[in-house]
């Protein structure tokens, strides 16, 4: 059955049930390894990793009009080693995913025989047909992206989409900001500098898109080189943390979208869901 059982029940034995009955380890998916579990989430417990995308797939079959099972096409945009996708074992439609890194297509390829993945670049075309999804996730992607390479893949995902399809992607607005000014803990977790923190909380308040690079593994502009951390893309590429306030989505992402609803604070008190209805004709 998997997650065509009841969200509740769906959402208990991986989160719970999983690891109080040995014997109903076999009805959920199995996890990627240590390794894999933190470069996508910090976590290197499968109880944890098990119990973030328990917390994900609930969120957000509240914020779909359907059934997350009811879709006859699903896409998670940006899937990493299956957080999520874990949770879409069962599913009686086609579930894609796809990613920038490899060793996590890999691993989904081998692990998750429900899901079919596919490497994906960090700039369009990805590997899918005009039309082909009914259902489109993405967490944690706009979240760093700066804003051409935004458009790009806001532009990209409205391909993707049939003309009733329902999008669900996550941002960080201003209840990530508030957290990040206000914890130290969430301040940490970001590793923003500082003073590209003030110029990003400067542009938020001004109602822009606000990103702050980060010098890591995924991007490869030319000041990146000096790090020597291990590249996981080629291709030029910047990565970093992104705020974005409510007005500017509504107003800027309503080029390509209808915005169903706005879910503040929707995942873990911390990012908002945005629930996207494609616009017929493209960009207005």
């Amino acid at each position: 059955m998997g997650c065509r059982l009841p969200v509740d029940d769906w959402v208990w034995l991986n989160r719970v049930g999983a690891f109080q009955e040995p014997r109903l380890r076999s009805y959920v998916s199995p996890f990627p390894p240590p390794a894999l579990m933190q470069n996508v989430s910090g976590l290197v417990s499968e109880e944890d990793f098990a119990s973030h995308g328990a917390d994900f797939y609930l969120a957000l079959s509240q914020a779909s009009p359907a059934p997350l099972s009811a879709y006859k096409s699903l896409l998670d945009f940006g899937c990493g080693c299956g957080r999520l996708a874990r949770l879409f074992k069962g599913h009686p439609g086609s579930v894609h995913g796809c990613d920038i890194d490899r060793r996590h297509v890999e691993w989904v390829a081998r692990n998750l025989s429900f899901m079919e993945s596919k490497l994906s670049s960090v700039r369009p075309p990805t590997p899918y047909k005009d039309g082909q999804f009914d259902a489109i996730i993405s967490i944690s992607i706009f979240t760093h992206l700066n804003e051409a390479s935004q458009d790009q893949f806001l532009a990209e995902l409205a391909r993707l989409s049939s003309p009733q399809a329902h999008l669900f992607l996550t941002v960080h607005g201003q209840k990530a900001l508030s957290r990040a000014v206000n914890e130290p803990t969430i301040r940490g977790m970001l590793a923003m500098d500082e003073s590209a923190f003030r110029r990003a909380r400067d542009e938020f308040a001004d109602g822009k898109h606000a990103f702050i690079l980060q010098q890591g593994h995924l991007t490869t502009t030319v000041d990146a080189a000096s790090t020597g951390a291990r590249r996981i893309v080629n291709d030029p590429f910047e990565y970093g943390i992104t705020f974005m306030p409510e007005g500017y989505v509504r107003d800027h992402w309503g080029r390509w979208f209808d915005i169903v609803d706005y879910r503040h604070g929707a995942l873990h008190s911390f990012q908002d869901t945005v629930v996207l209805r494609p616009k017929k004709g493209g960009v207005r």
